[in-house]
């Protein structure tokens, strides 16, 4: 059953108690520059409390996907046999490389957790969520199957909503999820043109590093049922690709009618740009796509990589404003260039942004992930944002996020390094946090 009013409802990922500086991602700059730092996982969480008390303060309405459980044992136990602090001792020992990959906390950046429709886009009128496969990177393969089971637990009771499982990676689907993935609209209520960005489409120019697969994208747009006229595929510039754009939300970002984006970000760069402008008018007639282009002289996609410009939210605020979230990395680095190329595009009443707020998520960045990482947007109707505020505790209210503080402050670990991940209570204290979370949020499944 669909309403005329469709809430977009933000989900944020937390960071678990095992958050570690590993450099697990080869092609993500951040990650491989601070691989063997010392991190800060309750510092790591508490950021991300901090991002949704924001989105809460703004009228956003915000959800929580929490954390797994970490080391995955599963993934151990294909290699050593035992109980759970020997199988972490030995792997610890002899595979300490695959005993980060089992400790990674990666399942936070919830942009990579599905891709999602609303039902107003598909032709059985149910809101379609896709969780993804990650099959490009090992410590990102194995969330899958646990995103999945939180995600149908959490949609369970929302009406008219399919939660579908990974696609088969073995048919050379390779699947990101939302990150990935655009929906433009004059408005959330209005139909959407579904933008899917894909690296590779088995062609001799898809870069190694290429993660998400053109096959993988038309997979998920049958599957969801939309029709060919809201659905656009988009190549990512194989160049860019290869300066660390692993995913399309490193490069570009969007909003309802707005989008951000650097002119080198697809194929065949202006071109492409202009397809998807042209698109969006052949499917809202009389509307404008507000299409804000950043130049190779405004900011070099080195430099957008390295602030994660484009990696921001952007947020359309009850009034109907839109403001911008960014890391306080663009407000920090080469010399206030990314900050004042943001008030610029604040200050331009030619498109609806008209606030913009710096998030301290530093912990988050030093790993590769910054605001628009951390979030899963999910269109849902009124009956369906009903289900969700009523039927389960994963909305992110004032008293969830003050449980989830206490909780935080008292047992996630203040400092951790990459030799800390060989004590098995790191484990058991893992186990602890996903009990609490699990009572609070009313998932007793998480640990």
């Amino acid at each position: 059953m669909l309403t005329d009013k469709i809430t977009e409802v933000i989900f944020v990922g937390l960071p678990g108690p095992t958050h570690h500086y590993g450099g697990l991602s080869t092609d993500n700059v951040a990650s491989t520059l601070n691989r063997g730092s010392v991190s800060n996982p309750k510092q790591a969480a508490l950021q991300a409390l901090d991002l949704m008390r924001l989105l809460n303060s703004m009228g956003i309405v915000t959800s929580v996907l929490p954390p797994q459980l970490r080391p995955h044992l599963p993934l151990l136990r294909q290699h050593f046999q035992g109980e759970d602090e020997a199988v972490i001792r030995q792997a610890f020992l002899s595979a300490p490389a695959l005993l980060e990959k089992s400790c990674a906390v990666s399942a936070m950046w919830t942009a990579n957790a599905a891709t999602v429709a609303p039902g107003i886009d598909c032709a059985d009128g149910k809101l379609h969520i896709t969780t993804a496969n990650l099959f490009t990177n090992l410590h990102r393969r194995i969330e899958a199957e646990d995103t999945y089971r939180v995600l149908r637990h959490i949609f369970e009771e929302v009406p008219d909503c399919m939660v579908h499982p990974p696609l088969s990676a073995a048919m050379g689907l390779s699947d990101e999820g939302a990150a990935n993935h655009m929906r433009l609209s004059p408005t959330h209520s209005a139909p959407g043109l579904h933008v899917f960005v894909y690296g590779a489409d088995g062609g001799m120019r898809d870069p190694k590093s290429a993660r998400q697969s053109l096959l993988a994208s038309r997979a998920v747009q049958l599957q969801h049922r939309i029709s060919d006229q809201q659905a656009l595929f988009v190549r990512q510039n194989p160049d860019v690709i290869l300066q660390g754009v692993f995913h399309n939300d490193v490069i570009a970002v969007s909003n309802s009618n707005v989008l951000l984006v650097h002119e080198e970000a697809y194929d065949d760069g202006l071109q492409d740009i202009g397809e998807i402008a042209s698109c969006y008018q052949a499917l809202h007639p009389g509307k404008e796509l507000k299409v804000i282009v950043v130049s190779e002289e405004d900011l070099s996609v080195d430099e957008a990589v390295h602030s994660y410009f484009f990696n921001s939210q952007i947020l359309t605020k009850p009034d109907g404003g839109m403001a911008i979230i960014a890391p306080v990395e663009t407000q920090m680095l080469y010399e206030g260039k990314a900050a004042q190329l943001m008030e610029r595009i604040r200050s331009d009443g030619d498109n609806p942004v008209d606030e913009v707020h710096f998030a301290d998520l530093r912990q988050s960045m030093r790993n590769g992930g910054g605001p628009a990482c951390l979030r899963l947007r999910v269109p849902v109707n009124e009956s369906q944002l009903a289900a969700l505020t009523s039927t389960n505790g994963a909305m992110a209210d004032d008293r969830l996020l003050d449980a989830m503080e206490a909780i935080i402050s008292e047992l996630y670990p203040e400092a951790l390094t990459s030799q800390d991940l060989g004590n098995p209570e790191l484990y058991h204290c893992c186990r602890r946090v996903l009990k609490s979370f699990g009572e609070a949020m009313k998932l007793p499944l998480l640990a």
